[in-house]
């Protein structure tokens, strides 16, 4: 993912908490019922799954220096 990817995810859960991955879905749902050029869907796509990984944590093959 590119770094303008991880950087709007960490404002979204930092400004949204918990409910990032909802506010990220309801962005996605918005732009698909206006019909907005596939491009944005898919950069918000990107998003939501960098949300999702921010809220999973670290997996277990994840280390931390």
């Amino acid at each position: 993912m590119t770094r303008g990817v991880w950087i709007l995810a960490t404002w979204l859960v930092t400004k949204h908490g918990a409910n990032a991955p909802y506010a990220v879905h309801t962005r996605i749902m918005a732009m698909r019922r206006a019909l907005a050029e596939q491009e944005r869907i898919t950069f918000w796509l990107r998003v939501d799954d960098a949300v999702r990984a921010w809220g999973s944590g670290p997996g277990p093959a994840d280390t931390l220096h």
